[in-house]
C-alpha cells in the first residue's frame, strides 16, 4: 500500500502515516518494509517541522533509532539517538524530563549496539539526573513522580554491568538481583497510587523486561548455588509477569465491569484515586499524599477482605512469592508441571509436595511442530512422528520425576495450544495405536493458567441446584422465525443464519438435565437474556453452543446464544463477550463449555492465556471443561455423556474426564478415534468431586410401602384373632 503524496500540504500527515506503517511492518517482521517507511517518515517530518521538533517526532526518533540498532544499522541508530539528545539540550536546556528520556534512549541504543561501557555511563547519567535537586526544581515533579522514572534506568545499568563483568560470582549476581528488586519495589509503590487502570496497564506493560531479566539472574544464581530459594524466586517472578499481563489486558478495558461490586465501592475507589492523583502531582503536597494514601490503604484492606477476587485482579502485589501458595496447595497426590520460557529457552519445573526441580528442555522448532498439529484438518494425516517427537522433548526428560498418576500442567506461550494427552511414548502407525500409547492412558491430566490459581485445598462450595443447561440448536425453524421477525433486512444478522445446527448438543443438554434432576433451556430459549438471568449458582452449568475466539482482542472472544424474538431485550444481543462474563454471577462447581475453541489461547509472546475459560473462572466457576479447537459435535457429546456418568458416581473431575475419553476410544472405530475427535476437550481448575443432590424419593416410597405392608399384616392378624 502506498499513500497518496501531496508535497505541498500534507507532510506532517504523511510523516505520521509512514511512521505507523513502519511500526506495523516491524511487528510483522517485514524489516525491509519497515526500514523504507522509517526513512520516508523521517524525510516528511523534517519537511514539515524544519528545526522545531514536537513530541511525536521525538517519540519517532526513539522508535526509529531502536529499530536501526536492532536490525543492523548501527551508524543510523547512533546518529538519530544523538540528534534527539542534542536538540533537547539545545532547545529545552539541561536537567529536564525530556533530557532524561533522551539520555535513557541513548543508553538503550548503546546497549543494543553492544557498546556496554557507553551504555553504563549513560544509564548512570540518567539516574544522577533524577537525583539532582536542580532537575526536581526544573521539572516541578514530585519525588513520587520522579521515582517511577527510575526502573528502566536501573535495568539498563544492571544489564550493562552484567555484560562488562567477565567473572560473575554469586556475590555480584546477588547485588544485581537486589538492584532489580529495588526497581520492582518502586513499581509496586507506584502501582498502588496510580489514579487510573490504564496508567497501571502502561506501567506493567513497559516494565515486563525488568521481571524477565530478574528471572534470568535468579535462574543463574540457582545454577551457581543450587539453592532452591532461587528456583522459587524464578517461579514467583514468572507467575507475577503472567498474572500482571492478564490484569493489564483487563484493566485497560474501561468497558469491563465486575460482578458483585456495589456501586458505593466503585465510587469510593474513584474518589480516592482522584485524590491520590491530585496529591502526587504537587511537589509540595507530601503531607496531603500521606494522608490520602493512609485512607487508600484502608480501602484496599476492605477490598481484600470483602471482595478478594476483585482485589487480586486489580490491586494485589505485582511481585508475589510462590512459597505461601505451594504450602496452601494440595499437591500431595498430584504433581505440578510448570513449563516456562526464560530468555527463549524452555524449562519445566516439577513441583510435588513443596519440592521443586527444574529441567532444561529442547524447544527446537516447537512452534512449528505444534502448529502442524493444530492446522491439520484432514484426519488421515495426523503426524504421528510429531506427537512422539513432542513426547521426547517435552515429557520424557521429566517423566521419571513424576511419581503420581494425577498431573496438573501449567503451559506457557505456544504450549497452551497442545493437549499433552496426545503425546505417545513410542512412534505409532495408527489412531488405535496412538490411543493405546498416549499419555491419556498413563496420567490423569488437568490444566491451569498460573500457580496462583492452583487449588488451595479449599472446600468445594455447595449449591442447591445440580444442573442447568443451555443449548441453542440453531435449527432451520429458529433461523426462519428470526428472519421473519426482522422487518428491515439491513439489520439482518446473516452470519447467524449460516451457523451449523447442533442437534447432539441439544439432546445432551436435555438428557443431562433429566439425569441430574436439573433444568435445560434449548433452541430459542437458550438466549443471552435467559442465560444471564438463570445460570448462576448451580453445581454444573452446561453450555452447548458456537463460540468465536478473537486472537487480536481476547476480551472480544464470545459465546453465541439464540436470537429469541420474544426476549424483553433486543434479540440482536445474542453474543456474550469475555469482558461481559466478568460482570456475571456464574457461581458453580463446574462449567461445561462444549463450544468450538472456547479455551483456545489468545496470547502474544510471553503473555499467558486469556480466554473465555479465564472469564468463567473469575465469574465464579471453580473449574471448566472446555475445548482447545473446533471439535466434532457428536464425539464431544458422547465423551461428556460418559463424563457425567462418572461425575454422578462421585469421581474427581479430572479422573472422570480421563475415563470418559478411554470409554469413548474403546468403542470408536476408524477415523473417530483420531485425536481431533477426543483430545480437544481439556479440564481446567479445581478437580474435586461434585457433591450432587440425589433424588431420594424412591427411598421414601419404599419406606411407605414397608409401613403399609406391615400395617396390612397387623390388621389381618387382628381379624383372625377376633
Amino acid at each position: 500500500m502506498e499513500f497518496s503524496e501531496n508535497p505541498s500540504d500534507y507532510f506532517n500527515w504523511l510523516a505520521d502515516a509512514y511512521y505507523y506503517k513502519a511500526r506495523l511492518y516491524e511487528d510483522t517482521n517485514n524489516i525491509k518494509g519497515a526500514f523504507n517507511c522509517y526513512q520516508k517518515s523521517e524525510d516528511y517530518y523534517k519537511s514539515a517541522l524544519g528545526d522545531s521538533y514536537d513530541e511525536l517526532y521525538l517519540d519517532f526518533i526513539n522508535s526509529a533509532s531502536t529499530f536501526y540498532a536492532e536490525n543492523g544499522y548501527p551508524e543510523k541508530a547512533s546518529e538519530m539517538a544523538n540528534e534527539g539528545y542534542q536538540y533537547i539540550v539545545k532547545n529545552q536546556g539541561e536537567k529536564t524530563l525530556l533530557e532524561y528520556h533522551q539520555v535513557l534512549n541513548l543508553a538503550g541504543i548503546e546497549y543494543k549496539l553492544e557498546h556496554y561501557d557507553a551504555a553504563l555511563i549513560k544509564s548512570k547519567i540518567a539516574l544522577e539526573l533524577l537525583n539532582d535537586s536542580i532537575f526536581t526544581k526544573n521539572t516541578g515533579l514530585s519525588k513520587l513522580t520522579i521515582e517511577v522514572q527510575k526502573p528502566f534506568a536501573i535495568l539498563t545499568k544492571v544489564k550493562a554491568e552484567y555484560q562488562l563483568k567477565t567473572q560473575k560470582d554469586s556475590i555480584f549476581l546477588k547485588s544485581k538481583l537486589q538492584e532489580l528488586q529495588s526497581a520492582i519495589s518502586i513499581l509496586e509503590e507506584q502501582k498502588s497510587v496510580l489514579s487510573d487502570d490504564s496508567s497501571v496497564s502502561i506501567l506493567l506493560l513497559n516494565n515486563g523486561e525488568l521481571f524477565e531479566y530478574a528471572k534470568q539472574l535468579a535462574l543463574e544464581l540457582y545454577e551457581m548455588t543450587k539453592s532452591k530459594a532461587y528456583l522459587s524466586q524464578v517461579l514467583g517472578l514468572h507467575e507475577s509477569m503472567l498474572y500482571n499481563r492478564i490484569r493489564n489486558r483487563l484493566n485497560s478495558q474501561s468497558s469491563i465491569n465486575y460482578a458483585n461490586i456495589p456501586e458505593h465501592i466503585i465510587k469510593e475507589e474513584n474518589r480516592l484515586k482522584e485524590a491520590l492523583s491530585s496529591s502526587i502531582s504537587k511537589n509540595d503536597a507530601l503531607e496531603s499524599f500521606f494522608e490520602v494514601n493512609k485512607e487508600w490503604q484502608g480501602f484496599l484492606k476492605v477490598l481484600k477482605d470483602d471482595y478478594p477476587k476483585y482485589y487480586n485482579l486489580k490491586f494485589a502485589s505485582i511481585s508475589k512469592s510462590i512459597n505461601e501458595q505451594l504450602k496452601a496447595s494440595n499437591l500431595v497426590d498430584k504433581t505440578l508441571v510448570r513449563y516456562t520460557f526464560i530468555d527463549q529457552q524452555l524449562y519445566a519445573f516439577i513441583i510435588h509436595d513443596q519440592d521443586i526441580k527444574i529441567f532444561k528442555l529442547n524447544n527446537d522448532h516447537l512452534t512449528q511442530k505444534i502448529n502442524s498439529i493444530q492446522d491439520n484438518n484432514v484426519i488421515s494425516q495426523v503426524n504421528f512422528e510429531v506427537l512422539h517427537n513432542l513426547y521426547l522433548s517435552l515429557w520424557k526428560p521429566i517423566e521419571s520425576h513424576i511419581k503420581t498418576e494425577r498431573v496438573i500442567i501449567i503451559p506457557d506461550q505456544i504450549l497452551f495450544n497442545l493437549n499433552f494427552e496426545m503425546l505417545t511414548n513410542q512412534l505409532v502407525k495408527s489412531h488405535k495405536e496412538l490411543a493405546e500409547n498416549s499419555l491419556l492412558n498413563t496420567y490423569v491430566i488437568s490444566y491451569n493458567y498460573s500457580l496462583f490459581l492452583v487449588d488451595k485445598g479449599s472446600k468445594t462450595i455447595g449449591y442447591d441446584s445440580n444442573f442447568i443447561g443451555f443449548a441453542p440448536e440453531f435449527n432451520s425453524k429458529m433461523k426462519s422465525d428470526y428472519e421473519i421477525a426482522i422487518k428491515d433486512s439491513i439489520n439482518l444478522d446473516r452470519t447467524y443464519l449460516t451457523l451449523l445446527p447442533q442437534p447432539f448438543s441439544k439432546n445432551l443438554a436435555q438428557e443431562s438435565s433429566r439425569i441430574f434432576n436439573g433444568s435445560s433451556f434449548i433452541n430459542e430459549n437458550a438466549s443471552k437474556a435467559i442465560f444471564t438471568q438463570n445460570a448462576k449458582e448451580h453445581k454444573i452449568i452446561h453450555i452447548g453452543t458456537h463460540a468465536e475466539s478473537n486472537n487480536i482482542s481476547p476480551e472480544l472472544s464470545r459465546l453465541i446464544f439464540a436470537k429469541n424474538v420474544n426476549d424483553t431485550i433486543s434479540s440482536e444481543h445474542n453474543s456474550l463477550y469475555s469482558y461481559e462474563i466478568y460482570n456475571q454471577n456464574l457461581s458453580s462447581n463446574l462449567a461445561i463449555l462444549t463450544a468450538c475453541e472456547t479455551g483456545k489461547p489468545t496470547y502474544q509472546a510471553g503473555e499467558g492465556m486469556i480466554s473465555l475459560a479465564h472469564a468463567f473462572n473469575y465469574a465464579g466457576s471453580e473449574s471448566i471443561l472446555t475445548s482447545l479447537w473446533k471439535i466434532d459435535e457428536q464425539s464431544s457429546a458422547q465423551i461428556i455423556e460418559n463424563f457425567y456418568g462418572y461425575i454422578k458416581k462421585g469421581l474427581p473431575k479430572d479422573k472422570a474426564l480421563q475415563k470418559a475419553k478411554l470409554d469413548y476410544l474403546a468403542k470408536a472405530n476408524g477415523r473417530t478415534n483420531a485425536p481431533q475427535y477426543w483430545a480437544g476437550l481439556v479440564f481446567i481448575g479445581d478437580t474435586a468431586p461434585i457433591d450432587l443432590n440425589t433424588n431420594n424419593n424412591w427411598i421414601i416410597w419404599m419406606i411407605l410401602g414397608i409401613i403399609i405392608c406391615i400395617s396390612i399384616t397387623i390388621i389381618i392378624k387382628k381379624k383372625r384373632l377376633s
